[in-house]
């Protein structure tokens, strides 16, 4: 049933074909889609009759038009048979395809949590209104039991409107084009990742973009966050298996660390003690070296007096001699 829903759609607005065109290249569009199309294509200075041609939003075809307009198009009376039997298919119970479509876009977290958060019916006669069941987010109006069942029938065209749990008019507010204010948000554009409306789509600069519908796209962000928050819990798990033996491994380091700091100030100690060593040592052989040098002096002086002692001696014999000498050359 999804896929002939898809089948069913219009490529503009994303909801089922009303009152669809039959256009010469064989694709479909809403007649409103097609009037929108139009108008985004004329100025204000000039009338939408002004306009003899557009192209088709699926295949860039283009498609001229009479002096009719749009009434000069064919309707495609056969796909209108066609959703008109779907939709009654479809409300054969409430978990049919129509049902799972209109709730499956419920904002996740805007839902209506707390008494603060209660939304009035906006439709309600009575004072003080009742609170919202629903809220219409084609009519931007927010309905009660009661009214709800008065105002959307299960007939076409209120089958295609968009009941999702109460919201705010702010956050109704949200699902508007930024843009284009009048439009509302109805796809998602995967080229530049955002909301987008179906004139962006048509005339803006999303035109040649790929878009998406925003429920396959929140399905699919919704597997994606679901993979992420699972990959993340599988490394809380790590970090909580590695901190443990981490932790006692920091116990053991502050247990060894103080010995250790122990032991280098005592060889910090030992150290300054041996070069201290080394420094008398090295004093004591410059003493000896020192007292040698006075040593070998003091013999040397000592052989220099004994000689100095001896030579008065050396001078008398001297003397004596010679005078020897002198008196035998006389005789």
């Amino acid at each position: 049933m999804e896929t002939l829903e898809s089948e069913l759609t219009c490529p503009i607005c994303l909801e089922l074909f009303e009152d669809p065109l039959l256009l010469p290249c064989a694709h479909s569009l809403c007649f409103n889609c097609a009037h929108r199309i139009l108008v985004s294509h004329c100025t204000p200075s000039e009338p939408i009759q002004s306009i003899s041609a557009f192209q088709c939003p699926t295949c860039r075809y283009v498609i001229t038009l009479n002096q009719r307009g749009l009434e000069g198009l064919k309707r495609n009376v056969t796909l209108q048979n066609i959703i008109d039997r779907y939709q009654k298919a479809s409300l054969s119970g409430p978990n049919s395809p129509s049902e799972t479509r209109r709730e499956r876009v419920i904002p996740e977290g805007k839902a209506m949590t707390s008494p603060t958060d209660r939304v009035q019916c906006q439709f309600c006669e009575q004072d003080p209104p009742q609170d919202a069941v629903k809220t219409c987010v084609t009519c931007e109006v927010s309905y009660c039991e009661e009214c709800l069942k008065a105002t959307h029938p299960n007939k076409k065209p209120f089958t295609g409107h968009r009941l999702i749990e109460p919201l705010q008019d702010s956050h109704l507010r949200g699902l508007m084009c930024l843009e284009h204010e009048d439009e509302k948000v109805n796809m998602y554009c995967v080229t530049d990742e955002q909301l987008i409306c179906a004139l962006c789509k048509l005339v803006g600069r999303h035109r040649d973009h790929q878009v998406a519908a925003l429920s396959d796209r929140y399905d699919k962000l919704k597997v994606r966050n679901g993979i992420i928050i699972g990959m993340l819990e599988n490394l809380k798990c790590k970090h909580s298996r590695l901190f443990f033996p981490l932790q006692i491994s920091l116990h053991l380091l502050k247990y060894f660390i103080i010995p250790v700091a122990q032991y280098d100030s005592k060889l910090l100690k030992f150290a300054s003690t041996k070069k201290q060593m080394h420094d008398v040592s090295g004093m004591h052989c410059h003493i000896n070296q020192s007292l040698s040098a006075i040593f070998l002096k003091k013999n040397k002086q000592k052989k220099k007096n004994t000689v100095l002692c001896t030579l008065p001696s050396l001078e008398a014999f001297l003397n004596d001699l010679q005078l020897g000498n002198a008196c035998r050359s006389n005789e």
